[in-house]
């Protein structure tokens, strides 16, 4: 290549212009022309160093908020069981974790998948305790106690549920 070509080129390198579509700012000289020798350093080369230098940083402090946010998240969750132990007289003195039960109110108040929350559900559940938080009369313990004796005899069938995105229930 002509020695005037590329000496015409390298002065380019100082010259820049604005992408009308992005807004970026560009070289003339980005067109990808190559000399044997590294051009000099000018300053929209410190300023691309120091913004790809600020983008490790803000990285960096990303990660650490995030680190920060899950510890306070794990500080608080434990903070919240110990204030529930006290004031829990349902589930912990049965040494049932109140995160596995469930609210149904009728025929039973609660159901209780014991071991649903432990682990994250790597374990699997333990038992299933039908809960009542008083005693029942009539109507009410008549049912209860015919419950009992369907799972006492093992006449029950299970069945799961599930709802599907478009909002029809199968059958699993």
């Amino acid at each position: 290549m002509d020695k005037a070509i590329l000496s015409f080129y390298s002065s380019l390198r100082h010259v820049f212009g604005l992408c009308p579509s992005c807004e970026s700012i560009f070289r003339i000289s980005d067109c990808k022309l190559y000399q044997k020798k590294k051009p000099e350093v000018d300053w929209m080369d410190k300023i691309d160093r120091e913004m790809a230098k600020l983008d490790r940083l803000e990285a960096a402090v990303e990660e650490k908020i995030a680190m920060a946010r899950e510890a306070a998240r794990e500080a608080g969750r434990r903070e919240a069981d110990k204030r529930v132990k006290g004031m829990d007289t349902i589930f912990r003195p049965m040494k049932l974790n109140p995160n596995d039960a469930k609210v149904i109110f009728h025929p039973v108040d609660f159901v209780v998948f014991n071991g649903m929350t432990s682990d994250r559900g790597l374990t699997p559940i333990k038992n299933l305790v039908l809960l009542d938080k008083k005693d029942r009369q009539g109507e009410h313990l008549r049912i209860q106690k015919s419950m009992e004796r369907a799972v006492d005899q093992a006449n029950y069938e299970w069945l799961t549920l599930r709802v599907r995105e478009d909002g029809t229930i199968g059958e699993e």
